[in-house]
């Protein structure tokens, strides 16, 4: 659709100096644009009215102009191409299959994400959590339930043919989806006046990109980001946090009853799919159903750790599957090839990085049956504050979950089944300083504040 705007002068001067950038006479101009010489030179010396569009429309493309360089020079030539950014940005990605839904979380991080005032969204959780899939399902469900404009900077590093490329930065990355010079400026330019949505991976980002980023939500109000990330550290003011917990499951001592039930807990359904191929009588067996649900209990519903079990199905059948968990499940966390094994070295620098004080407290409340704040402070003889303090450090951490309480009841913890083996003697880590080892950890204390 064509907007008409009153011509000005800029339009010669702007076509002047595009075409010497680009390096071409008036003469080599018109052959590859097929606009005569005369035209281009009339038209740079504004001795005609406002152009055709059609005359722009073929300039601009044999100037080669990106998508902000060529808004510029319709909007000097008197008119403009209504094309909003949501119809030039290239399709997204593939979303990632999830292997369970997120419905509740999809739904609540869309909701934080629109919420007045914030800008940033910090994603995290530890890995295998699932916040990449849950990120994109959101990104998803913006861009085509509203229309949302969405850039998904993916990976540094890797191209689309599984070659590798130069590192681009935060900006060159946006530049390069949006079609716009490579500065703060010219991004600054192509995002101005849109809402728009940003998901980047935390481990992607250095000083300088942190820094730009910081750059691009001042100059641009609708700018939204997604931000993800394993680290393990506080929280800037003026950045809103979504920890992705694990998925439920079943309580200890509840059977799973068939198929009715099993749509209750995600993590079960999960596995009886992987399971099927080998077992398929696995919905209708009372006893497999319950080995399954007793997994996912002892996994804590993690769903990389639920992979990693159902690839174990191929070694053992889930009665047996189901006593190693039981006594490792560290073990069956890690699938037999190794693949998943960030989550356990995740979780044991997590506990390693804990203060002395903490770990303490922590192997106390580990066996107790779910407790609410004034169950620690009884278990740990301490002042309230100290418990409060202690149970949310571990929540940031990711070592223990809340518990479903009934509406006027007080919350409930219980530390993770990993952390619970994890913790004992036998297989506690060494300690470390600090977080700043922790694999997968980035630092996240640089996180633009708006």
């Amino acid at each position: 659709m064509i907007v008409d705007r009153p011509p000005n002068d800029r339009f010669g001067r702007m076509l002047r100096n595009a075409r010497r950038h680009a390096g071409m006479t008036q003469t080599q101009l018109a052959e590859i644009s097929t606009v005569s010489v005369r035209t281009i030179r009339d038209l740079e010396l504004d001795r005609t009215g406002a152009p055709r569009a059609q005359t722009v429309l073929l300039l601009a493309g044999a100037l080669l102009l990106n998508r902000v360089q060529q808004a510029e020079f319709e909007a000097a030539a008197g008119f403009a191409v209504g094309r909003p950014l949501y119809d030039t940005l290239p399709d997204l990605p593939t979303a990632l299959t999830s292997l369970v839904p997120r419905t509740v979380e999809t739904a609540s991080l869309t909701g934080l994400l629109r919420s007045p005032g914030v800008q940033v969204v910090q994603v995290t959780g530890a890995p295998g959590m699932g916040k990449t899939s849950l990120i994109q399902g959101v990104a998803s469900r913006l861009h085509r339930t509203e229309f949302l404009p969405v850039i998904c900077l993916d990976r540094r590093g890797s191209a689309a043919d599984g070659g590798s490329e130069m590192p681009r930065g935060l900006i060159g990355g946006v530049a390069e989806v949006i079609g716009c010079g490579a500065s703060l400026q010219d991004v600054a330019g192509g995002l101005a006046g849109n809402e728009v949505l940003l998901t980047v991976d935390g481990r992607d980002l250095d000083d300088r990109d942190q820094e730009d980023l910081r750059g691009l939500l001042q100059r641009c109000r609708g700018l939204r980001v997604l931000y993800e990330t394993c680290e393990i550290s506080s929280v800037p003011l003026g950045v809103a946090t979504y920890s992705v917990p694990p998925l439920g499951v079943p309580s200890p001592g509840h059977a799973i009853g068939g198929a009715a039930d099993v749509a209750d807990y995600p993590a079960v359904q999960y596995l009886i799919s992987r399971c099927a191929p080998i077992y398929p009588h696995a919905l209708s067996d009372p006893g497999t159903l319950d080995a399954l649900s007793g997994i996912c209990r002892h996994l804590d519903g993690i769903p990389s750790a639920l992979e990693s079990a159902a690839s174990w199905l191929l070694v053992y059948e889930p009665a047996e599957l189901l006593r190693i968990a039981e006594s490792a499940p560290a073990r069956i966390a890690v699938s037999p090839s190794g693949a998943n094994g960030s989550l356990i070295s995740w979780m044991r620098h997590a506990i390693a990085s804990l203060p002395i004080v903490e770990t303490d407290a922590l192997r106390r409340l580990v066996e107790s049956r779910p407790w609410t704040v004034r169950d620690a402070v009884a278990l740990l003889g301490c002042p309230v504050e100290y418990a409060e303090r202690i149970i949310h450090g571990m929540c940031t951490h990711g070592l223990v979950r809340r518990i479903a309480s009934e509406r006027g009841t007080p919350q409930r913890f219980a530390a993770l089944h990993l952390v619970r083996h994890l913790i004992r003697p036998e297989h506690a880590p060494e300690r470390f300083p600090s977080a700043s080892a922790l694999p997968g950890a980035h630092n996240t204390t640089c996180l633009p504040v708006t």
